[in-house]
C-alpha cells in the first residue's frame, strides 16, 4: 500500500514539471463539444413524426415525359431526438428521382430510407407508398386543328353564314401516346340562341384531363356571322300595270297578270300585309300604234326583295283604235274615258 502511494505521488510530481501540450486550448473547446453533441443526439428525448416529402424528378432527358399521374409527395414516419426534429421545419427536404438513364416505358422507383437526405440522428420508420410507377413515352410536338362546337338554334328570321376560329389551331407538346389519339379538339357548345347578330364570341376549350395538363387553360376567339332569312315564295296574281300615253284608246291584255317568284326579307314579310304589294310589274305601250303587239314584263321590287323569275316573260296587247269624241248635247252628261277592256 505504500508503495502504491508512492508511486502515484511520483507520478503527480512528474506530471506537475511536465510542459502543458501545444494548443491544448482547442483540445479541451473539442471535448466539451463532443460532450454537448452526445447528449444532444443521444441524450435528449426521442419524439416521432410523420412528414409529406414532395418527390423531386431530376435529369428527365429532353426527349421523354413522364406520361402517367403518379402521387406527387411521400409520406414519411421518421424518428429523433427533439431538437433535430424540430430542426427540420427550416429544411427543404424532398425525395429525388434521378432519371438520366431512363428509356421510354414503364419504370418502377423504390422509395428506401436512404433515399431522403435526412440530418445524422434522424432515422426513417416508415414510407408510403413504397413504390413509385413512372410510364415514360417520347415527347412530340404536334399541330391540332380546333373546331366548334354550338348548341339550339338562332332566333328566327336568321341563318348562320359562317363561324371561323382564332386561332385555326394550336400546337401541343406531350405524350406521343396521347397525342398521336387526338386528331382535333373542340371549343365548349355556343349557345346559338343568344346570338342576335353578327358578333364575336370568346370560347373555352373542351379538352379531356390529360391534354388539360399539356395544353392548360385557353380561350379562342369565335367569328360568327348571320344574316336575315330569305323567304323564297310565289306570288301568283300580279296585275300587271300599262303605261301609254293613248287617248280615248281601247286595249286588251293577255294575260293580265304575271306570276312572279321572289326572295323576301323575313322580318320585311312580318311587317307587310300582303306580299304582292311588295312588286310591281308593268308594260310600256306608250307611243305604240292600234295593233297586237308583245311587250316585256318589267317587274321592280321594294328594297331588299330579290326577283328570281316572273311567268310568262312576255304579254300580249292589242290595241283598238281611239274612239271619236262625240258632241253632246245641251244638258246630256258628259261621257266617260274608255277604259282598258279586260
Amino acid at each position: 500500500m505504500e508503495k502504491l502511494v508512492k508511486q502515484i505521488i511520483g507520478y503527480f510530481h512528474e506530471f506537475r514539471f511536465r510542459s502543458w501540450p501545444r494548443n491544448w486550448g482547442l483540445k479541451l473547446l473539442s471535448f466539451i463539444l463532443a460532450i454537448f453533441l452526445w447528449y444532444f443526439v443521444v441524450g435528449e428525448d426521442k419524439v416521432d413524426l410523420n412528414l409529406f416529402v414532395p418527390i423531386e424528378i431530376v435529369n428527365l432527358p429532353r426527349d421523354l415525359v413522364i406520361s402517367n399521374q403518379f402521387k406527387k409527395e411521400l409520406e414519411v414516419t421518421i424518428s429523433g431526438p427533439r431538437g433535430l426534429v424540430r430542426g427540420l421545419g427550416k429544411q427543404t427536404i424532398s425525395r429525388p428521382v434521378d432519371l438520366s438513364k431512363a428509356k421510354p416505358g414503364k419504370v418502377v422507383i423504390r422509395n428506401e430510407a436512404n433515399a431522403i437526405p435526412l440530418s445524422r440522428g434522424i432515422t426513417v420508420q416508415r414510407i408510403q407508398p413504397a413504390n413509385i410507377t413512372l410510364q415514360l413515352e417520347r415527347l412530340v410536338t404536334k399541330e391540332l386543328p380546333i373546331k366548334t362546337k354550338t348548341k339550339g338554334k338562332l332566333p328566327a328570321g336568321l341563318e348562320l353564314v359562317s363561324m371561323t376560329l382564332e386561332p385555326t389551331t394550336i400546337n401541343a407538346s406531350g405524350p406521343e401516346n396521347i397525342l398521336s389519339a387526338t386528331e382535333s379538339i373542340s371549343t365548349q357548345p355556343i349557345d346559338l340562341g343568344e346570338i342576335k347578330n353578327s358578333t364575336e364570341v370568346p370560347a373555352t376549350l373542351d379538352l379531356p384531363p390529360e391534354l388539360t395538363d399539356l395544353i392548360g387553360e385557353m380561350d379562342v376567339l369565335v367569328h360568327v356571322t348571320v344574316r336575315e332569312k330569305k323567304v323564297e315564295m310565289a306570288l301568283p296574281q300580279v296585275l300587271v300595270e300599262v303605261d301609254h300615253d293613248g287617248e280615248r284608246s281601247v286595249y286588251r291584255l293577255k294575260p293580265a297578270t304575271v306570276q312572279v317568284r321572289a326572295e323576301v326579307p323575313y322580318f320585311l314579310l312580318q311587317k307587310t300585309t300582303g306580299p304582292v304589294f311588295l312588286v310591281d310589274a308593268r308594260i310600256n305601250a306608250r307611243g305604240l300604234p292600234p295593233g297586237r303587239h308583245d311587250l316585256p314584263v318589267t317587274v321592280t321590287a321594294t328594297e331588299g326583295v330579290r326577283i328570281t323569275d316572273v311567268s310568262p316573260k312576255t304579254i300580249h296587247m292589242t290595241i283598238g283604235a281611239a274612239n271619236p269624241v262625240k258632241k253632246r248635247r245641251p244638258g246630256a252628261p258628259a261621257h266617260e274615258k274608255s277604259t282598258p277592256a279586260p
